[in-house]
C-alpha cells in the first residue's frame, strides 16, 4: 500500500468542507431519493459523494508456502502481510493486484481465484485478495518494504500480521488446507 495514498484514509465527512466545483461551503444535508446525509455544497448544491478506497493483494503461492512482505512503512510498520496497494481510478482490480504484486515484490504473477473480500465498519477501505501463481520475475524488496520471504503454513507469524484482513485471508487460503507438511 503506497504511503502516498495514506492520508486519505483519514477523509472522514467532517474534514472536507469546500466544494471542489465552486469553492461553496460543504454541509451534511439529507439527499433523495432515500434522505441519506451527504456532503451537499451551499452554492451550486454538489453533491460530494465519500466512497470507499479498494486495496487489491494477492497471496502468491509456490510449492506450498505463501509469501509474505515486511512492511517498512506506517501503518504496521515491521509487520507482516502479502503483496497489495490500492486500485487506480479506473484500473481493473485483478490488474492492480497483479501490478501490486510485481512492484512489492518482483514477481510476475497470474491470479488463482478470488480468495475473499474483507471490508470494516469504520474504515473506508474494500480488500480485495486473490490466490495466485508465480509465473517469472524474481524476489526484491521496494521502498515500502524491507523484507519478503517464502513462508511455510506453519511458520506464519500470526502475532505479526499487519491487519484484520492479513489475518482473515490467510485463515482463509489456509482453510481445506493442511498447515502441516
Amino acid at each position: 500500500m503506497t504511503d502516498t495514498h495514506h492520508h486519505h484514509h483519514g477523509l472522514s465527512p467532517s474534514s472536507i468542507r469546500f466544494c471542489p466545483l465552486c469553492g461553496g461551503a460543504l454541509a451534511r444535508q439529507p439527499v433523495p431519493p432515500e434522505g441519506k446525509h451527504e456532503m451537499v455544497c451551499g452554492g451550486c448544491a454538489f453533491i460530494f459523494y465519500l466512497n470507499h478506497k479498494v486495496v487489491a493483494g494477492t497471496i502468491p503461492e509456490l510449492e506450498g508456502r505463501v509469501l509474505l512482505t515486511r512492511r517498512s512503512i506506517e501503518p504496521a510498520r515491521g509487520k507482516w502481510t502479502y503483496p497489495g496497494g490500492f486500485v487506480d481510478w479506473g484500473e481493473a482490480v485483478e490488474v492492480a493486484a497483479v501490478r501490486e504484486t510485481r512492484e512489492e515484490t518482483g514477481l510476475e504473477v497470474d491470479l488463482d481465484g478470488l480468495l475473499g473480500v474483507y471490508s470494516y465498519p469504520g474504515t473506508p477501505i474494500v480488500i480485495v485478495v486473490y490466490r495466485a501463481r508465480v509465473i517469472g520475475g524474481e524476489v526484491r524488496t521496494c521502498w515500502e518494504n524491507d523484507c519478503v520471504e517464502w513462508v511455510a503454513p506453519s511458520d506464519i507469524p500470526w502475532e505479526q500480521l499487519a491487519f484484520p484482513s492479513t489475518t482473515e485471508a490467510l485463515r482463509a487460503y489456509l482453510n481445506g488446507k493442511d498447515p502441516r507438511p
